[in-house]
């Protein structure tokens, strides 16, 4: 449950997770009735997420982004990478459902990070594999940065 206004980070570990996982997101807060804790009726964010919309290409952000919700992968163009970003950092995302490359790549810190699963599927090994200590920390790291936060929560969810 998302409290404070604050932002969320939901690591997956493909990119087709990213739109599962942020459609999945979106409909249980509809289900609840709990759309206005991402984003607020007749507020800034909405307005400025609605504009941007007409410029989406990715069907799954294009599908969320209106509600808060957001992905992020690097099969995404640029532009979508780009404006997902920018739209984050300014605080009109709420969650962003986003792959591993994010936590090496972009700085976005935010109060939560959740990591969903530990597995990644290896091309190389041609099968999964756990995720490296160094990933997990570098994912987490992303919670509750000082210089933005006075705390922080990091989530590992296996199965």
């Amino acid at each position: 449950q998302r409290q404070n206004r604050n932002q969320m980070l939901i690591f997956v570990h493909s990119r087709a997770e990213t739109g599962k996982t942020a459609k999945a997101m979106r409909d249980l807060a509809l289900e609840r009735d709990e759309l206005s804790h991402f984003v607020r009726d007749g507020g800034a964010t909405q307005e400025i997420l609605r504009e941007e919309l007409a410029t989406v290409k990715n069907a799954d952000l294009k599908e969320v982004l209106q509600y808060g919700f957001a992905t992020h992968h690097a099969g995404m163009v640029r532009a979508d990478r780009e404006l997902v970003e920018d739209l984050f950092a300014d605080g009109h995302i709420a969650v962003l459902c986003c792959t591993a490359t994010l936590a090496w790549g972009v700085n976005l810190p935010a109060h939560a990070v959740i990591i969903k699963g530990t597995q990644i599927y290896d091309p190389t090994k041609g099968r999964w594999t756990e995720l490296s200590p160094l990933d997990v920390l570098q994912m987490l790291g992303r919670a509750g940065r000082p210089q933005y936060d006075s705390e922080g929560e990091g989530i590992i969810m296996t199965a």
